[in-house]
């Protein structure tokens, strides 16, 4: 197990042009979260994307989601939820998100003696399970996987690096929570 990422270290890999890119994203999920749905919904919005963006720039760079980053997104989806319903759902899906994402994390370890899930990565996508509705969650994930095997595929196929997951799922989470109807399209 890897020691964990303190407040100081996160602020020391966002230089000053990621700070500003970070802001400009919150302000970005600010704006399309009132168009879109309205001023109570846009706070947790902008604060989603500016996450979602700070937690791309680290993935992509060091292989890593800080739970600084990760955990709050769950409280604060849980409370999204309940502006317009009961959060047990969510709660429900969180659990089950986590569990099989845990098993399936320990079922790869034991057969190929690697991890081939992070457990930043299982972290932010039962945040996302916070954030979305059930019935997203599966196209939430085909998503990101998609766009993670794109990458696999342009780097080409002989690469045995590790791709970063989360390089995927925070933008795709901020899509699904900015475009609720997106997934039934």
């Amino acid at each position: 197990m890897s020691p964990r990422i303190s407040f100081h270290q996160i602020a020391g890999w966002l230089g000053p042009r990621d700070r500003g890119a970070v802001a400009l994203c919150g302000g970005l999920g600010l704006v399309v979260g009132v168009a879109g749905q309205g001023w109570a919904a846009a706070p947790g919005l902008a604060l989603l994307s500016g996450v979602a963006a700070a937690i791309t720039l680290i993935d992509l760079r060091h292989h890593r989601i800080p739970d600084w980053l990760s955990l709050p997104l769950i409280p604060l989806g849980l409370i999204e939820a309940a502006l317009t319903a009961p959060p047990w759902p969510r709660l429900a899906a969180m659990a089950v998100v986590w569990l099989v994402l845990t098993g399936l994390q320990r079922g790869f370890l034991w057969l190929r003696g690697t991890s081939g899930l992070g457990g930043g990565d299982v972290k932010l996508m039962t945040a996302a399970a916070a954030w979305l509705p059930f019935e997203a969650l599966p196209f939430y994930i085909l998503a990101a996987s998609v766009t993670a095997l794109i990458e696999a595929l342009v780097r080409g196929a002989n690469r045995t690096g590790a791709i970063a997951f989360g390089v995927h799922l925070a933008p795709w989470l901020v899509v699904f929570a900015l475009c609720p109807g997106c997934h039934s399209i």
